[in-house]
């Protein structure tokens, strides 16, 4: 059973090189798509108070799309640190755009975006045809208009308002699927068959809230924001599905004490252990980044 275990495990090592290593590759990407996405959202939202065509901007305050020269502002900007940077305070508690803005506070992901550009360390650079369009903002004069997003319906409201419960859901198959390992594990030890029943349940458990959850990420979408967001949706919907087949091997098969099938579940419960600390752990990755464990 150990030889299982550990040839279980390596083999999961192994596969994680690969991502370990796209992990590392895309942080240019990373910044490039958080860069994109936070001059949408100043074009959006803060370019009719704060663009360099008004003659008096708010808070003397007129150069918004001139991303260069708003990080290189150490009142509103600290590179690296959203904590220290006073623009994301005031995006991230809704008080920019204010209240009397007719676009209304920024979304989730928006503040998400905003949050990835300042630890990237904000930088300035965008793709030719957003670059193109800053030029057009900075050598405007007079009102501008940003170009109209297409009004999400009803349904996709609702349907991106019910994902943000995602987060909330994400305690009960990490719950449930790491109980079900140290049940087994307990079953192993004392050798009583009558911990399997209690495995089973917590597996069939784990697993059906780990769809729910799955489910209510993919609604919860935040696509092009950050490649670790990516690689933290699809590596959970694999543990959802792994959890399934655990789940489908624990009703379908006896798994009777030191049968072949007992050993494989066990396997099964181990993997499926440390791909959900794994998923949790870019989960806060996400918010925090990839080194929010650091001592």
């Amino acid at each position: 059973m150990r030889h299982t275990l550990l040839a279980t495990l390596a083999w999961f090592l192994a596969s994680l090189l690969p991502v370990s290593a796209a992990a590392a590759e895309p942080e240019t990407e990373d910044a490039a798509l958080a860069t994109a996405a936070v001059f949408e959202l100043f074009e959006s939202k803060c370019n009719d108070c704060h663009g360099s065509q008004l003659t008096r901007p708010k808070g003397k305050f007129g150069y918004m799309m001139d991303l260069q020269r708003v990080a290189a502002n150490e009142e509103y900007i600290v590179p690296g640190d959203p904590a220290k940077s006073e623009l994301f305070r005031l995006v991230n508690e809704d008080e920019m755009p204010g209240k009397d803005s007719k676009e209304g506070p920024a979304t989730a992901a928006e503040k998400l975006a905003l949050q990835r550009w300042i630890i990237a360390g904000a930088p300035s650079s965008l793709p030719e045809k957003l670059a193109d369009r800053q030029k057009e903002l900075l050598a405007a004069k007079g009102p501008v208009e940003a170009p109209k997003k297409p009004e999400p319906s009803f349904l996709a409201k609702a349907l991106a308002w019910i994902g943000r419960f995602h987060a909330a859901t994400t305690h009960f198959p990490i719950a449930l699927l790491m109980v079900a390992l140290v049940s087994e594990a307990i079953g192993w030890v004392t050798k009583k068959e009558s911990w399997l029943s209690c495995t089973r349940l917590l597996v069939v458990l784990g697993a059906a809230s780990a769809v729910n959850t799955v489910v209510l990420g993919w609604l919860n979408d935040y696509a092009g924001v950050s490649e670790v967001y990516k690689i933290h949706k699809w590596l959970g919907t694999a543990t959802a599905l792994w959890a399934l087949i655990s789940a489908g091997a624990a009703i379908l098969f006896e798994c009777r004490e030191g049968t072949p099938d007992r050993a494989r579940l066990r396997g099964a419960l181990f993997l499926g252990a440390v791909l959900v600390s794994v998923v949790g752990f870019l989960g806060g990755a996400i918010t925090f980044g990839l080194d929010h464990y650091n001592w």
